[in-house]
């Protein structure tokens, strides 16, 4: 969350672009076409990412259908995980696309590389991969399997955003990621989102898609505008917030890294619970959530008294996850998509009942 300085920078950002805008129209209409804020924060973005285009949307979810329908990914098969939020696939959901589930890591509970490419087929357009719980996921490998077999990568970086693996900003080596700007995300402007991408052609059309006519004509220079695409802009306020907090919210991120380091060391040498290894895999993740899983059994009382040896204050809850293909809810809409079945992600549903949530009392 935003400090005490930093809520004071981003009231008084907002009350001046509310008295700006009041008297002067131009200002009050410049996030039409991508300037002020929302570009400030675009290019905030692709400093960070090192990636050639930001676009900034309204949430995540938006930019992840804009994405599907930009590619053309319509009633077709793609790979992606069942261990993630049901909002990851929703769009390419809607677009009538379906999920073909691969197995996840047992640490990082992110997409199999292995499994992945035992789950693509010659109807396969794109694989979708999600950095759960803010831990990145094996980019460099998924983006040779995706190159290899000619499918569209695309990441869900929502929650991994100050995240880095082998050096990189998390996931970066996709052909598009979303971020998100909601509650309990690493920059929380109330809500929002935006897409990376290196791909100009894709960027483009995702400014057709989601954007007003303004910014298109400004930006790729066409006398013919689309009335008649998504409105998926962010909300100007939204991008005045994300841009006063965005670098103590990444610095916020890097601090409190070493926190949650210092407790998977402590895990480790405790024994109770499966290891967690991020050095030697070169993984920082953001933290999102901190989880581990258990080794044999559930055993919460007796970790957090050996917890507290450590010098840790914590409180022990179930993870905020339910495998996709579990829920009654997608059983129920989209059971037809499923033909014969699907084949179980043993990992992830082992996993699931595993893992657990660690949160710090005094943080």
């Amino acid at each position: 969350m935003p400090t005490s300085e930093t809520d004071i920078e981003t009231t008084a950002a907002i009350d001046e672009y509310l008295k700006a805008s009041a008297s002067d129209g131009a200002i009050a209409r410049m996030h039409l076409s991508g300037l002020g804020a929302v570009a400030d924060l675009e290019d905030r973005l692709k400093r960070h990412y090192g990636m050639a285009h930001a676009l900034c949307v309204s949430n995540a979810s938006t930019g992840l259908l804009a994405i599907g329908h930009a590619i053309g990914l319509k009633k077709t098969p793609f790979v992606t995980t069942p261990f993630t939020y049901g909002a990851s696939l929703s769009g390419w959901m809607l677009l009538g696309n379906r999920p073909i589930f691969a197995d996840i890591d047992p640490m990082t509970l992110t997409l199999d590389p292995e499994s992945v490419i035992s789950r693509i087929s010659g109807k396969t357009k794109a694989i979708l991969g999600v950095d759960i719980f803010g831990t990145p996921s094996d980019s460099k490998k998924l983006r040779k399997i995706a190159d290899e077999h000619g499918l569209w990568y695309i990441a869900d970086c929502a929650q991994s955003l100050g995240a880095f693996r082998d050096s990189k900003p998390s996931s970066c080596e996709a052909d598009a990621l979303v971020v998100s700007f909601t509650t309990g995300k690493t920059v929380f402007a109330g809500e929002g989102g935006a897409i990376l991408t290196n791909n100009t052609d894709l960027y483009n059309k995702l400014l057709w898609f989601t954007q007003h006519p303004l910014r298109q004509r400004r930006e790729l220079g066409l006398e013919l505008d689309n009335e008649f695409g998504l409105n998926a802009r962010i909300h100007p306020l939204a991008a005045i917030w994300a841009n006063a907090v965005f670098d103590d919210s990444l610095q916020r991120v890097a601090e409190q890294r070493n926190k949650w380091l210092g407790l998977a060391a402590a895990l480790n040498t405790i024994g109770m619970t499966e290891e967690l290894d991020y050095s030697s895999n070169s993984i920082e993740p953001s933290f999102f959530r901190f989880t581990a899983a258990w080794k044999k059994r559930a055993e919460a009382g007796e970790l957090e008294k050996a917890l507290t040896k450590h010098g840790y204050d914590i409180r022990i809850e179930p993870i905020p996850l339910r495998l996709v293909y579990q829920q009654t809810a997608f059983i129920a809409q989209y059971h037809r998509r499923l033909g014969k079945g699907y084949e179980p992600c043993v990992v992830a549903e082992e996993q699931a009942k595993q893992r657990f949530c660690i949160e710090l009392q005094h943080n």
